[in-house]
């Protein structure tokens, strides 16, 4: 699944190809995605009109026009590729949106958990009113993590991957800002320390910020627009390296499973 990284690194690739540009045409294949297509109010709104940013809250983007905003996801395994035709180039194509001088941007998704919404000049909607602390805001610190987390009895990984607390935080970087924190994944969020927030919330930082420095985590299903693909997961400490000596101690990285996913860590360099 993308993680926030690639839909950063999505969103940085995107924004010089399309920001004062004006929105040609968009063709749909399907009506339905993980959720139905508004088609007709997704055409009113980006046809003829000069999309004027790109933004993220979460993992979500949102192509701004005047009267609104296209909230996209990219779910499980979607994509956007540039082409040079209307024609589609993959048999899971199910959008693609033109733009001047024959750019075409085809919104792909082969597993169709991805989606493509409306979202109207309000900036209301269902799928990003209830979404927790981006970690780059200014308001995500120590402080207000430790007041949300002061009764919660979930374990830390779990908690920071719960988005209606904090939003884009996935399974990888989850794994890795935790070892880099030294905090063991399964203790009790609501005993987390200040101290431990805050050196947390660091290295949480740093890790995405140097994924997306490097264009994301290479999964099989991510590319940027030019089809590149991202280039983190020959950085990464722990993430699917049960058994392996531990980069800080030698000792074998650890796995577990939390929730129905798997968490690495190292029992010796993550004490607390």
């Amino acid at each position: 699944m993308p993680e926030l990284p690639e839909v950063e690194t999505l969103r940085r690739s995107l924004l010089p190809l399309v920001k004062n540009k004006v929105c040609q045409g968009v063709k749909f294949f399907r009506k339905d995605l993980r959720f139905p297509i508004p088609q007709k109010s997704l055409i009113k709104g980006l046809t003829n009109n000069t999309v004027q940013d790109i933004t993220r809250q979460g993992k979500y983007l949102l192509f701004r026009v005047s009267d609104g905003s296209m909230l996209m996801h990219l779910g499980m395994s979607g994509r956007v590729t540039l082409q040079s035709t209307i024609e589609p180039q993959e048999k899971h194509t199910h959008a693609i949106f033109t733009f001047p001088g024959k750019t075409y941007f085809h919104f792909v998704d082969p597993r169709r958990f991805g989606s493509i919404s409306w979202v109207p000049i309000s900036g209301k909607h269902p799928l990003i009113d209830n979404l927790g602390y981006d970690p780059f805001s200014e308001k995500m610190n120590a402080k207000n993590i430790k007041i949300l987390a002061r009764k919660s009895r979930t374990s830390i990984k779990s908690f920071i991957m719960n988005a209606q607390k904090i939003t884009g935080v996935g399974n990888i970087y989850a794994c890795e800002s935790l070892f880099h924190a030294r905090i063991r994944p399964h203790k009790q969020s609501g005993k987390i320390t200040l101290a431990q927030w805050e050196k947390w919330i660091y290295c949480l930082r740093e890790v995405l910020n140097k994924s997306i420095a490097k264009g994301g985590t290479t999964l099989k299903d991510f590319f940027d627009p030019i089809g590149s693909k991202g280039y983190f997961s020959v950085s990464l400490s722990v993430y699917g390296k049960e058994g392996k000596p531990c980069p800080k101690c030698s000792n074998p990285i650890i796995r577990l499973v939390q929730s129905g996913r798997s968490t690495f860590f190292c029992k010796i360099c993550q004490p607390a």
